[in-house]
C-alpha cells in the first residue's frame, strides 16, 4: 500500500503537486480568519470548585473588572496645586469616558476627619472630598496618607504616588450566561458555552474601545515630567494580543532569515533553500487553516506552534533530503524518478515513527486540564501529522520534477562527527562518567525545583506594561488580588413561641432584622483577622469592616464604633459611598465578612502555594473557637491552582508517555536493548535541564512545564533514526565501521535538524513574553544536550552492548 501510494507520486508529479497546491491554497485561506485569545478565563481551570467560588464572590460583591492609573508627579507631592489640578481634569474626563462607570481618586474619595463638623449624623449626609471649598486641605492630605481605605490603594505610604482606580460597567450579560451554563445539565452546557464564546467576542470590541479611550486620555497629561502608568485585567489582556501579534509576525520573519541561511550553509543549494522553506510554511498556512475551521484560537501558549511546527517539519524535509543528496551522489546515472522512491521508501518508516513519537509528546498536554495547553496539544498533533504527509507529496513531486543536477552537503573542516564517532569508540568510560556525575546532578537539581507564577515578572524590564506593574506592586499595595470569606453558621431562626410573651416575642423578631446584623462577636472576630493579616508577609493593602471601624474609631474621639453605630451606617450611609466603604465587605443576607487583600507579586521571596496553605492554615486555627467557616479566594488562588494542575498531570502524563514511546521503541526495533538505549539517551538530558532550572531557582510556569512532554517528542527522533540506520549498517560491517558510517550519514542529518531546531527556538527569546523566552532557551539547551547525547552517548551504548552480546 505504501509503496503504491509513493510510486503515484513518483510516476504522476504534476497532478501530485497541482492537486495538493489547490487543496494546501483553499486551506489557507481559512488561516486569515484565526483569531487571537489573551483572556485571562483561558489560563484557568474550567472545573475548577475555586472558579465557581470566585465568580459567586464577585456577584455577591459586585466586584467590578477595573483599572489602575498610577500617577507620579515630578515634584513627587500629588497634594500640590498643579498635581491636584491636573488629577481633577483627567479624573473628570475618566468619568465621561467610554463603558466607565466611575472612578475612585483622592479626587472624589471621602473625607471624615477635614471637616469642623463632628456629628456623624449631620456629616454623612453631605460627605465632603478634597475639592470642597471649604475643606482643610492640610488635614485633608494628612487622612488621605493615614486613611485605612486609601493608604495603600490610592496613595503610597510615602505619598509621592497616587492612583485613579477606574471601575468598567459590570458586564451583566456575562454572569447572566455563566450562571445559566452552571444551572445547565451536561447536554445544555455546549449551547450556552457557544453563546458565552459569541458574547465575548462582542465584549472584546466593547474593551478595546474603551481601554484605547483611557488610554489616550492618560497620554494626552503625561508630559512636563509627570509619569502616568496604567494596569488592570483587561490591560494585560489586551496587551497581550499585540504581543502574540508581534511574535508571531517576528517568528515568521526570523526564522525565514535564519533557516534560509542555515540551509544553505548546510546544502550549497538554492533549490534547497526555497523548497524546505515552501513546504514548511505551506504546512503551517494549511495547519492554521484546519485551526480556524475547528474553532481554535492563538493564546499566549498556543502562539508557540507557529515555531513548532516550523521546526518540526523542516527536521523531516533536511532528513529526506539528506538521504536524498546521498542517493544521488551514489547513484548518479539513475534514473531521478527511482533516486526520489528510493529515499522516501528508505525514510518512509523511521519519520512516521519519528512524528508518531512526537505526536505522543504532544498528546501529554491533552490532559492538563488547561484549555489553551490542551489545544496546543491537539493543534501540534494536527499540524505535524499533516507536515509529514504534505512533506512527501511535495518533496516526492518537486524533486521528481526538478531537472537532476550534482548535489553536495557541507563538509566539516573540524571533522565533528569523526570526532564524536572516536570518542565512542575509544573514550567510552569518559562518556559513562560524565552521564553518571550528570545523573546525580539531575537527581540533586530536579528536587529543588517549583512551580510560580508571577505576573509582574512575566514582562520584559523597561517595558511600560512591567513599569506600570512594579509602580502599583510596590507603591499601592500589591498587583494580586486575594480574598478572604467568613461565613458564620446561620443563627436559629426566630420561631413564635406560646411559652414567650408578646415582649419577649417582639425583641426576639427584632434582632433577626437586618439592621441588628452587626453585634460584638463580629466586630471582635473581624478585627482579629485584619490584625493577623496585617502582620503576614507578602501582604500590601487590606480593606474590610474593619478598616470602617479604625475610621470610626478616628471619628469618634478615639472611641471604637459600637454595633449600633455600624448598624446605622448601614441604614443611613449614602449609597455612593456605601458602595466604597462598606458593601464591598459585608454581606448581610449571606451572614458573612469579606476582606480584601492585594498581593506583593513581585517579592522574589514569594511561594505562593506555600503562601496559601499558610494562611488557610493558620486562619482555621486562629479561628477555631469562633464557630466561623474560612473560603480563600481569588486570582491568586485560580492561577496557582492551574500550576498545580499542570505540574501535577504533566509528571503524571510523562511517566505514560515514556511507556508509550517504550511499546514504540519495541515494536520499531524489535530488541529490548536498543528500545532501553534509546530512551537513556533521552530521558538523562531532559533531566540535566530540569536540574538546572532547580540549581539556578528558575521556576517552571505555564510554558516552561510542558519542556519535558515536548522535548522528549522531538528528541527522540534522532535516536531513531541513528539505531534504524545502525541496525541496517551492522548487517555487513563491523561495529567500528557501522559506528563511523552511521556517524557521516544519518550523523549529518542529526546535526542540520538540531541547528535548525535551535535556530527554531531561538526567534522565541525576541519575545516580549518571559516565559516565551525562558521557554525558548531551556529548549535549546536541551536539543544541545539531546544532540551531544545520540552522537556521543548513544553510540557508546551501543558499542557497548553489540561487544556484550
Amino acid at each position: 500500500m505504501l509503496i503504491y501510494f509513493l510510486k503515484k507520486i513518483t510516476n504522476y508529479p504534476k497532478i501530485t503537486l497541482i492537486t495538493t497546491l489547490i487543496f494546501c491554497t483553499i486551506l489557507s485561506f481559512f488561516s486569515l480568519k484565526l483569531q487571537i485569545d489573551a483572556s485571562a478565563d483561558s489560563l484557568l481551570l474550567e472545573d475548577d470548585k475555586d472558579l465557581k467560588i470566585f465568580r459567586e464572590i464577585s456577584k455577591d460583591y459586585k466586584s467590578d473588572d477595573f483599572l489602575i492609573i498610577a500617577f507620579k508627579p515630578k515634584d513627587l507631592d500629588p497634594f500640590s496645586k498643579q498635581s491636584l489640578e491636573k488629577l481633577k481634569n483627567i479624573h473628570k474626563d475618566l468619568e465621561n469616558s467610554y463603558n466607565v462607570e466611575r472612578v475612585l481618586s483622592i479626587i472624589n474619595a471621602p473625607l471624615l476627619q477635614s471637616n469642623d463638623q463632628i456629628d456623624l449624623k449631620e456629616l454623612i449626609k453631605n460627605i465632603p472630598n478634597i475639592t470642597f471649598k471649604d475643606i482643610n486641605k492640610s488635614k485633608a492630605k494628612n487622612e488621605i496618607l493615614n486613611s485605612p481605605f486609601y493608604k495603600n490603594n490610592i496613595i503610597s505610604k510615602d505619598g509621592t504616588t497616587t492612583a485613579l482606580i477606574i471601575y468598567l460597567n459590570p458586564d451583566l450579560k456575562l454572569n447572566q450566561l455563566l450562571e445559566q451554563k452552571y444551572e445547565a445539565n451536561q447536554s445544555q452546557k455546549e449551547k450556552y458555552q457557544i453563546q458565552i464564546q459569541e458574547h465575548l467576542n462582542l465584549q472584546k470590541t466593547v474593551t478595546k474601545k474603551s481601554l484605547d479611550q483611557i488610554k489616550n486620555i492618560m497620554q494626552s497629561y503625561q508630559k512636563n515630567g509627570d509619569m502616568f502608568y496604567i494596569s488592570g485585567i483587561s490591560l494585560i489582556a489586551e496587551d497581550m494580543i499585540s504581543y502574540i501579534k508581534d511574535d508571531l509576525l517576528i517568528y515568521g520573519f526570523t526564522l525565514v532569515l535564519l533557516l534560509s541561511l542555515a540551509l544553505y550553509y548546510f546544502f550549497r543549494s538554492l533549490r534547497f533553500v526555497f523548497l524546505p522553506l515552501f513546504i514548511c510554511f505551506i504546512s503551517l498556512s494549511s495547519a492554521s487553516g484546519v485551526f480556524a475551521l475547528l474553532g481554535f484560537k492563538i493564546t499566549v501558549i498556543s502562539s508557540n506552534y507557529v515555531a513548532l511546527i516550523l521546526i518540526i517539519t523542516l527536521s523531516v524535509v533536511i532528513h529526506l533530503i539528506t538521504h536524498f543528496i546521498e542517493c544521488s551522489n551514489k547513484f548518479p546515472h539513475t534514473k531521478i524518478q527511482n533516486v526520489v522512491l528510493a529515499t522516501l521508501l528508505t525514510k518512509a518508516k523511521p519519520s512516521f515513527y519519528a512524528i508518531l513519537t512526537t505526536m505522543i509528546g504532544f498528546l501529554s498536554l491533552i490532559f492538563s486540564n488547561i484549555e489553551p495547553i490542551i489545544k496546543l496539544g491537539i493543534m501540534m498533533n494536527i499540524g505535524i501529522s499533516l507536515s509529514l504527509i504534505l512533506s512527501y507529496l511535495f518533496l516526492g513531486s518537486i524533486l521528481t520534477l526538478l531537472k537532476p543536477k550534482n548535489y553536495s552537503k557541507k563538509e566539516f573542516k573540524f571533522n565533528f562527527l569523526s570526532f564524536c564517532a572516536k570518542s565512542s569508540l575509544n573514550h567510552r568510560k569518559l562518556i559513562y562518567t560524565f552521564t553518571f556525575l550528570a545523573s546525580i546532578f539531575a537527581l540533586i537539581g530536579i528536587s529543588s525545583l517549583r512551580v510560580e507564577n508571577s505576573f509582574v515578572n512575566y514582562f520584559k524590564d523597561g517595558s511600560e506594561i512591567k513599569k506600570g506593574l512594579l509602580l502599583i506592586d510596590t507603591k499601592l499595595g500589591g498587583t494580586l488580588p486575594l480574598d478572604i470569606i467568613i461565613k458564620f453558621k446561620d443563627d436559629a431562626k426566630f420561631q413564635n413561641n406560646d411559652s414567650l410573651d408578646s415582649f419577649e416575642n417582639e425583641f426576639e423578631a427584632l434582632s433577626q432584622e437586618k439592621t441588628y446584623w452587626f453585634n460584638a462577636k463580629k466586630i471582635r472576630i473581624v478585627k482579629k483577622i485584619h490584625e493577623y493579616l496585617e502582620n503576614k508577609p507578602y501582604i500590601g493593602s487590606i480593606l474590610s469592616l474593619n478598616s470602617l471601624l479604625i475610621l470610626g474609631k478616628n471619628i469618634n474621639d478615639g472611641k471604637d464604633l459600637d454595633d449600633f453605630a455600624l448598624a446605622f451606617l448601614n441604614e443611613n450611609l449614602p449609597n455612593n459611598f456605601k458602595k466604597d466603604l462598606l458593601s464591598p465587605f459585608v454581606n448581610i443576607d449571606k451572614n458573612e465578612l469579606r476582606f480584601t487583600m492585594r498581593i506583593i507579586d513581585s517579592d522574589p521571596n514569594l511561594r505562593r502555594n506555600e503562601f496559601l496553605k499558610e494562611l488557610n492554615k493558620e486562619l482555621n486555627e486562629l479561628l477555631k473557637n469562633d464557630d466561623v467557616s474560612v473560603q480563600i479566594a481569588g486570582i491568586m488562588v485560580l492561577y496557582n491552582n492551574m500550576l498545580q494542575s499542570l505540574f501535577s498531570s504533566q509528571f503524571n502524563t510523562l511517566i505514560f508517555v515514556i511507556l508509550v514511546i517504550f511499546v514504540l521503541f519495541l515494536i520499531i526495533f524489535r530488541d529490548l536493548k536498543f528500545s532501553i538505549i534509546a530512551l537513556i539517551v533521552n530521558i538523562v538530558p531532559i533531566s540535566v535541564v530540569f536540574a538546572l532550572m532547580g540549581i539556578l531557582n528558575i521556576p517552571l510556569d505555564m510554558m516552561s512545564i510542558t519542556i519535558a512532554a515536548i522535548s522528549m517528542g522531538i528528541g527522540v527522533d534522532d535516536a531513531i533514526h541513528y539505531i534504524y540506520r545502525f541496525k541496517q549498517t551492522i548487517k555487513n560491517k563491523s561495529i567500528k565501521e557501522a559506528i563511523l558510517n552511521t556517524h557521516n550519514s544519518i550523523g549529518s542529518a542529526l546535526y542540520y535538524t538540531s541547528i535548525s531546531i535551535i535556530l527554531g527556538f531561538s526567534v522565541m527569546m525576541s519575545s516580549n513574553f518571559i516565559p516565551t523566552i525562558y521557554f525558548g532557551a531551556l529548549t535549546i539547551f536541551v536539543m544541545i544536550l539531546l544532540l551531544l547525547g545520540s552522537l556521543f552517548l548513544l553510540p557508546s551504548l551501543l558499542i557497548t552492548f553489540k561487544k556484550n552480546q
